[in-house]
């Protein structure tokens, strides 16, 4: 079904999702992923295989993951989470979570989560 926009003057197809934004940075011998926007299932692997990149080589012992300024999280979120979690630890580092977002903090806490995470 279309609209006729020409009856409905009013109605603009200009909505987009919104986009994922990554920000690496390093912090002594830590790498430091900012994330911002939605963390969703349209997004998810942007994050993930960031992650995969940064495991490549020589790993940072650490790597802290800067939620603030996630917009949405769901379970596709938490299940990217625990993926990098794994990843991380297989290689030996840790991962650390920063400032989550009180939508990150909300969806953890219902699936029981909350804890699982090193925060700072």
């Amino acid at each position: 079904m279309s609209v006729d926009h020409a009856q409905h003057p009013e109605i603009r197809e200009t909505a987009r999702p919104p986009t994922l934004s990554l920000a690496l940075a390093r912090e002594g011998p830590a790498a430091v992923v900012r994330v911002g926007g939605p963390l969703d299932l349209a997004t998810v692997d942007r994050l993930v295989g960031l992650v995969d990149r940064l495991m490549g080589g020589r790993p940072p012992p650490v790597l802290v993951l800067d939620l603030s300024g996630v917009s949405f999280f769901c379970a596709a979120g938490v299940n990217a989470l625990l993926t990098v979690r794994r990843r991380v630890a297989s290689a030996g580092g840790t991962v650390v979570v920063r400032e989550p977002s009180p939508i990150t903090v909300k969806v953890l806490d219902i699936v029981g989560l909350k804890d699982e995470f090193i925060t700072e």
